[in-house]
């Protein structure tokens, strides 16, 4: 295993890298769950409580049933993992937990390296296998029917020519989920603004926005979220709609030192087009934190990038990457914002934040490469762009020789060793058995993760100390 990098090759300060890691796990910790791993009955029928069947649901428990595996295939955000674990829980089964596999098995591997208990069920989420093999899936489905197992599978995209285990999968009806919601989380009383929520439920894409709106209208604890489009609809300066595009990227800092980063995307900005300067007067969503500049209403972050991407063109994009680009060059604070606002664009426009930013970064210097780790490591919070980082971590790093592979290597060693920790693990060995400044930095990673590993006492923790030590 090589400790340093190829002469001559770019390598990360070691310090800034053990820094960053250790920030986003510990921030990452508390909602990044491992995916692979067991659901029992308990946490399978919480998950399922206010789970509304779509279209369509009986036709795919009766397919299951006599196929025994079965691939939902639709748009992303559909509820296709809640609709997965539903299917499971209407087997006849030997034992009520579900095992999560790994997005990342082919169906070669599903079918001939996967060990399957009879009598069990089996769940892989958002597979991010490069091609379905029709006739392998049918031996998989096979297999799994002589042991009396069953597997759902979910992935986006269109249906592929294996037609006999895949079910088309689409969303359940947001108004009716609305109320499901509310009738299991909100009690007896109808909150304030239901009717309103409601409507405005109707309009919004996926369900997981809907279950979002709905739990904001239960706990009372934050606006529901459309004073952010009505900002917007108020056609306000572009001198405001800077500010928080500028936010998003730099949230969290000191007062004074947005106000310098805000001054330099003005600047940037000024010479791609010129136009009034900015004021000194409040901002309607920016307020100041025990003397941080922040949203004042943390869900806003979101909410303004997604009117951003939806609203404005080149004219006020073109300047904003050139200036989140140079981000990443500056101290680990900035750098760290950057790239938790390039996950965020992530869950607006996966494309914009792959082409623009990750992969500008992940060929870049030392510090880009950094960020571009770290901007994966926080898609991690999200399960929905969990195994879209794992996708890219594992085609940059696939050739060890890639620039790309050193922004493969930090997210490896942060949010994806919490949440594929064998994925991770098995990758950065892989990695620092090679050559190239991946290697070095693989080798430091792997020594990090046995190290925080060995400080916690947790199911997480035994596990991570066990892959750190098989090789």
């Amino acid at each position: 295993m090589t400790d340093t990098p190829e002469p001559g090759a770019a390598d990360l300060d070691d310090k800034s890298f053990t820094e960053s890691i250790i920030a986003i796990t510990e921030q990452l910790r508390p909602v990044a769950h491992p995916v692979t791993r067991d659901l029992d009955r308990r946490a399978a029928d919480t998950l399922l409580r206010s789970y509304l069947e779509p279209a369509g649901f009986p036709d795919a428990v009766r397919r299951l049933s006599v196929r025994h595996l079965l691939v939902l295939v639709g748009e992303e955000d559909m509820g296709r993992r809640l609709g997965a674990i539903a299917l499971l829980s209407r087997m006849s089964l030997a034992e009520g937990r579900i095992t999560v596999l790994s997005p990342a098995g082919s169906a070669a591997d599903l079918l001939s390296r996967t060990e399957y208990g009879p009598g069990r069920a089996y769940l892989l989420h958002d597979w991010i296998a490069g091609s379905t093999d029709r006739a392998e899936l049918l031996n998989l489905a096979r297999k799994l029917a002589e042991l009396g197992s069953y597997l759902v599978i979910t992935r986006s995209g269109a249906p592929s020519q294996a037609v006999e285990v895949e079910q088309p999968w689409r969303a359940p009806d947001p108004g009716d989920l609305f109320d499901l919601y509310l009738s299991s989380f909100g009690g007896r009383s109808v909150p304030a603004g239901a009717a309103t929520a409601r409507v405005r439920a109707l309009a919004l894409p996926t369900p997981a926005e809907v279950v979002r709106l709905a739990t904001r209208l239960v706990r009372a604890d934050e606006p529901v979220g459309e004073e952010v489009p009505a900002w917007f609809d108020t056609k306000p300066p572009m001198h405001e709609v800077r500010a928080v595009a500028a936010l998003v990227f730099a949230h969290g800092l000191p007062e004074p030192e947005f106000a310098r980063q805000l001054a330099g995307f003005e600047r940037i900005w000024q010479a791609h087009e010129a136009g009034p300067q900015p004021t000194g007067a409040p901002h309607p969503l920016i307020g100041v934190r025990d003397g941080d500049t922040v949203f004042r209403v943390p869900h806003h972050r979101a909410q303004v990038l997604g009117e951003l991407v939806a609203r404005y063109g080149f004219w006020l994009w073109q300047p904003l990457r050139e200036w989140v680009r140079s981000l990443a060059g500056q101290e680990p604070g900035v750098r760290m914002g950057a790239a938790e606002g390039v996950a965020l664009l992530a869950a607006c426009s996966l494309r914009e934040a792959q082409q623009e930013f990750l992969e500008v970064w992940a060929q870049g210097g030392p510090d880009e490469r950094l960020a571009a780790g770290c901007a994966l490591s926080y898609m991690c919070a999200d399960d929905a762009l969990a195994p879209e980082a794992l996708r890219l971590a594992l085609a940059w790093s696939r050739d060890p020789a890639d620039p790309r592979a050193v922004a493969a290597a930090v997210a490896l060693c942060g949010g994806l060793s919490l949440r594929y920790p064998a994925d991770a693990v098995s990758r950065l060995w892989r990695l620092a058995a090679g050559q190239g400044p991946a290697a070095g930095v693989a080798a430091r990673a792997l020594t990090l993760l046995a190290a925080q590993a060995r400080e916690r006492d947790d199911e997480h923790a035994r596990t991570m100390r066990r892959l750190t030590s098989e090789h």
